[in-house]
């Protein structure tokens, strides 16, 4: 096999790639992978910033492609603070005993729009 390629008398070239050519090249690769690392852009934001018409699970792709990224998703709230701790552990012991009080209390869902009616039961 090394003999053939090495006594041809024209050039080896690789088979062209079959599939969709790729939207972006390498300078554009490193660039999102620059801007998602160093500037900590979101995907959303590296595509609008983005010179080509691209997705953005175009941009997600190239990202992982890096291989030194990993996903991590950022904290939604801060850690609450050493008064608010304690606040929270005084509340809580203060409402240990609340009793039969609790079947007065009507637990709601927000985020569904449902509410739990517990003063049937």
């Amino acid at each position: 096999m090394i003999y053939g390629v090495l006594t041809r008398k024209t050039p080896y070239e690789p088979k062209p790639r079959s599939g969709r050519p790729r939207v972006t090249d390498i300078r554009s690769d490193r660039r999102i992978q620059r801007m998602a690392s160093s500037q900590k852009m979101l995907v959303r934001e590296i595509t609008g910033a983005s010179r080509f018409q691209i997705s953005k699970n175009t941009v997600h792709r190239r990202i992982i492609e890096s291989g030194y990224m990993v996903l991590a998703k950022m904290a939604r709230l801060l850690p609450l603070s050493k008064l608010h701790i304690s606040k929270r552990l005084q509340w809580a012991r203060n409402h240990m005993s609340y009793g039969d009080k609790w079947m007065a209390v009507l637990f709601s869902d927000e985020k569904n729009g449902t509410s739990i009616d517990l003063t049937g039961i």
